[in-house]
C-alpha cells in the first residue's frame, strides 16, 4: 500500500493505489484549498511534490490547462488530478487552504 507524506504537517497517510492526493488528504484531515471540490475545475487545490515523483500518475491536460508550465519549474500539481501509485511526499499550502467545498 503506498504512503503518502503531506508537508510541512509530516501527516503519513495509507494510500490505495490510483487514490488522487486530494482524496487522501482529506479522508486524512489534511486542509487542501478548494472550490470544485476535487473535480478539477478551479485549480486552487495546488501541491508541490518534494519526494516521489515517479511514483504518480503523469502531469495531465486538465493541470496543464490551470498550472501552464510552472510544473516543470515549481514542481506543482492538482491534488485531485494526481494519483498515487507509490510512496511520495507533497507539500500543501496551509496558509491559503479552506475546507472542502468552501469557495473564497
Amino acid at each position: 500500500m503506498p504512503r503518502l507524506t503531506f508537508l510541512p504537517l509530516n501527516l503519513v497517510v495509507d494510500c490505495s493505489e490510483g487514490e488522487s492526493v486530494f482524496d487522501a488528504g482529506r479522508r486524512a484531515g489534511v486542509p487542501i484549498s478548494t472550490a470544485c471540490v476535487g473535480r478539477g475545475t478551479c485549480g486552487l487545490c495546488r501541491v508541490r511534490v518534494r519526494e516521489g515523483e515517479a511514483n504518480l500518475t503523469a502531469f495531465t491536460e486538465t493541470e496543464s490547462r490551470h498550472l501552464g508550465n510552472v510544473y516543470f519549474l515549481t514542481k506543482e500539481r492538482l491534488s485531485c488530478q494526481t494519483r498515487v501509485l507509490g510512496d511520495a511526499a507533497v507539500e500543501t499550502r496551509l496558509a491559503e487552504a479552506r475546507p472542502p467545498g468552501k469557495s473564497r
